[in-house]
């Protein structure tokens, strides 16, 4: 498959929450050209869409690696930064424990 159609089709998939499917065919691409930033960059938007966040800022910094000038990754490492730092903030109160905590 050529690199402009496969490029195409997994922000179609992406597009339309077909995630393992773009996955896939992301992973058959980078075999054959693992220096693309786009490709590279397509496939941390998959995994942040997944919530795999870890996943995402490893493949953002490997973009880094590439190209330090590259404003996708950097926006989107900061984006992921905040997200986690959020998610950090919350204290989930659990009715059915959080009551024996105060007793």
């Amino acid at each position: 498959m050529e690199y402009t159609e496969g490029i195409k089709i997994i922000e179609r998939q992406i597009d339309n929450y077909k995630l393992n499917d773009a996955i896939e065919l992301a992973d058959k691409l980078l075999q054959n050209y693992p220096q693309k930033e786009e490709l590279l960059c397509l496939m941390g938007k998959i995994y942040t869409r997944q919530q795999k966040y870890g996943d995402a800022q490893n493949i953002y910094l490997k973009v880094l690696e590439i190209n330090e000038d590259n404003n996708v990754a950097k926006t989107s490492i900061t984006m992921i930064d905040n997200i986690l730092k959020i998610r950090r903030t919350f204290y989930y109160e659990n009715t059915y424990t959080d009551d024996d905590l105060y007793q």
